[in-house]
């Protein structure tokens, strides 16, 4: 590639990039505009040659789904960091009730002091603890909501993946090889727990 030609194609990022800053009310005569305000002379048909040379258009439509892409993978990590967070949270909760059980537990003077109804929450409370622990929920819909949790998360992960393949035909077989596999990793999951 000749400099020249090298150049020219620095001039036209450049000046694509002065374009897509402005934003969706982008047009040629703004750009013109911003750039001889830069003091960066150039002709509104200059400016038309280099947007049809350089695929402006097509350009700034992949700059846009870069963009939302990014977007929506920070959305999915700060949804993921929030569940950890809330995790973490949750353990220090369970360690400083822990200690406070064990101090009250030692103390037979408090222990004498409670209630029926208090020593029969302890027990229900023991109880669930347990269940939790060996990882039998309560409740049939917080099972469902970690799995269906999971099976959110990692179809918004292949989405994201295979969004970038242009072609439809080619990202729906992506899809459907990779969602296979999912599947596969899932199901040999489970059978060998079981």
């Amino acid at each position: 590639m000749s400099d020249r030609h090298e150049s020219a194609s620095a001039r036209a990022d450049l000046y694509l990039h002065v374009y897509y800053q402005l934003g969706p009310a982008r047009s040629l005569k703004r750009t013109q505009t911003e750039l001889h305000a830069a003091g960066i002379s150039l002709s509104l048909a200059t400016l038309k040659r280099y947007s049809s040379a350089h695929r402006w258009q097509e350009r700034v439509a992949e700059l846009d789904a870069d963009a939302r892409r990014g977007q929506r993978e920070k959305s999915v990590e700060s949804a993921m960091a929030m569940h950890d967070r809330h995790a973490q949270l949750g353990r220090a909760m369970q360690g400083a009730a822990g200690s406070a059980l064990q101090r009250l537990l030692a103390s037979d003077t408090r222990l004498s002091g409670l209630k029926p109804t208090e020593i029969a929450r302890l027990i229900d409370l023991g109880l669930r603890a347990e269940r939790s622990a060996v990882a039998v929920a309560s409740d049939r819909r917080e099972i469902a909501m970690d799995v269906w949790n999971d099976v959110v998360i990692t179809v918004v992960r292949l989405f994201l993946d295979i969004n970038d393949e242009p072609d439809a035909r080619t990202r729906a077989r992506l899809f459907a090889r990779r969602i296979d596999r999912i599947v596969e990793q899932r199901l040999s999951q489970y059978t060998k727990e079981d």
